[in-house]
């Protein structure tokens, strides 16, 4: 059989490449947790994902497929007839601070693997800033007693102060008014009809 590269995933086969990559990982000590299209999935988004995001406090000791940008490599993963690739984030610029924070605060779930809280899931995706993330925004805010948006605040006063959360502000104010349906902006997926 040939391998299918790049199509989308299902959530299981998402899990099971985070479950290669973590073994790796607890053998070398390194802190992980899943974030992006994944965590998504796992705090119930439809929304489809190509790859596996996972933030950690350094390195695999993997031969990588490219470096990112922004700090930590891509490698792939053989799940049965599906290649995945798994972008290792350790970053490397000004949000470093943000995702170490996430990464402390990460919730360990039954099958062993991490992911991080919704709150932090928020605040990397306001700060991403690209439409499919403040889509996504929505989605979490939408959630029935999922995130807590008090300490969504609070995390990121935590972290940058006072004058960075007044700075982001506006746009948490009007994503949290596009999930509660409080405008008559429309959100792109998430519109109740």
């Amino acid at each position: 059989m040939q391998n299918v590269a790049n199509p989308t995933i299902s959530t299981d086969t998402g899990l099971e490449a985070a479950q290669e990559v973590a073994a790796l990982a607890a053998q070398e000590e390194i802190e992980w947790a899943i974030a992006g299209g994944l965590a998504m999935h796992l705090y119930g988004s439809p929304r489809l994902t190509k790859d596996v995001d996972i933030i950690a406090s350094q390195h695999l000791p993997l031969p990588s497929e490219h470096k990112l940008i922004f700090g930590g490599s891509s490698y792939r993963v053989q799940i049965g007839k599906y290649t995945v690739q798994v972008d290792w984030i350790v970053r490397s610029d000004s949000y470093q601070k943000y995702y170490r924070a996430a990464l402390q605060d990460a919730i360990e779930l039954t099958n062993g693997l991490r992911v991080i809280a919704p709150e932090w899931l928020v605040v990397l995706k306001l700060l991403a800033g690209r439409q499919k993330d403040l889509d996504d925004v929505v989605f979490l805010l939408k959630q029935q007693k999922l995130v807590d948006r008090s300490i969504v605040k609070q995390k990121v006063i935590g972290v940058a102060g006072e004058d960075v959360w007044l700075a982001m502000l506006p746009n948490f104010r009007r994503l949290c008014d596009l999930a509660d349906g409080n405008t008559k902006e429309p959100s792109k997926y998430y519109d109740e009809d």
